[in-house]
């Protein structure tokens, strides 16, 4: 398994051109935000003081939440590659059960995530510190590298769950850039929630990279929506956290606890889906052997 995980790392690391089309989707949130977004998004906000240093930390959010997706989808999409190429009945012929086999390329495209998130976070934090002065406190970075972790975790069974049912790479380039796209969507990067139609947020409150995009703006701007917000009433806080995505409306606000509990069952429920297609499989397998 381990040294699965090492030939899917170092190809997915050796290939430039992959490795930069795997985070062009959060490079684009960064690009569409700085061109088309931001100066409607400050006007729209203008009451709110130090409104960059509000907004910029809300879309590093959502880039995370992105590049989480993307990058950990274009990792695993070495299974569907070697399964194409007949290369995974090698591995399969091997006393190594299939399941670890998959959870080979699950690790390696969780270790995919962590690295490029972190890549992705400092992009942007560079960009945004020298283009408005935006300032991130020390004591956030070790949970923000423990959300990233999770949040890696998460779209990794995720995406494992998704290329268990895809046979053909064409097919996961067409389900990769679909997802790609939608995913700036669903983390309310594009169209603030708030913004949208009731079906529309009812339904993006089903996916489990916005609740991760909200983990990463709470750590992110803890501190800044208390200095903007503190000569502002709570309601307008409200406001401002239920129209951009920090928090969803159930009955009530959801919690960061209750976020952090939506992507350990999206991880659970996704690896026991796979894991119980894996032994089906497996089963099937050994009849025809029969």
């Amino acid at each position: 398994m381990f040294s699965l995980m090492k030939r899917n790392l170092t190809l997915y690391f050796r290939d430039r051109s992959g490795l930069f089309f795997s985070i062009l989707s959060s490079l684009l949130v960064l690009g569409l935000y700085i061109v088309f977004f931001k100066n409607g998004m400050l006007k729209n906000w203008s009451q709110v003081p130090n409104t960059s240093r509000v907004l910029d930390p809300w879309l590093m959010g959502g880039m995370l939440s992105v590049t989480a997706t993307a990058t950990t989808l274009a990792g695993i999409n070495r299974l569907v590659k070697d399964r194409e190429q007949r290369q995974l009945q090698d591995f399969l012929i091997t006393p190594v059960k299939p399941f670890l086999i998959q959870l080979g390329y699950f690790l390696s495209a969780v270790i995919i995530g962590i690295i490029m998130q972190i890549i992705v976070f400092f992009t942007a934090w560079g960009y945004f510190a020298y283009s408005d002065d935006i300032d991130i406190e020390t004591n956030v970075f070790l949970p923000l590298l423990g959300l990233s972790i999770i949040n890696s975790f998460s779209a990794s069974a995720i995406s494992l769950l998704i290329v268990a049912f895809i046979k053909k790479v064409t097919t996961l380039s067409t389900v990769s850039s679909i997802i790609g796209t939608a995913s700036g969507f669903f983390s309310g990067i594009y169209i603030p929630i708030g913004s949208l139609p009731t079906f529309a947020q009812t339904l993006i409150k089903f996916y489990p990279g916005a609740y991760s995009a909200s983990l990463y703006r709470r750590l992110l701007m803890n501190n800044q929506l208390s200095s903007s917000f503190k000569h502002l009433s709570a309601n307008e806080l409200i406001d401002f956290k239920k129209q951009l995505g920090i928090g969803y409306q159930w009955k009530t606000m959801t919690s960061s606890a209750q976020e952090f509990a939506v992507l350990i069952i999206a991880l659970f429920t996704a690896l026991l889906i796979v894991a119980f297609k894996s032994f089906l499989e497996n089963h099937l397998r050994k009849d025809r052997r029969l």
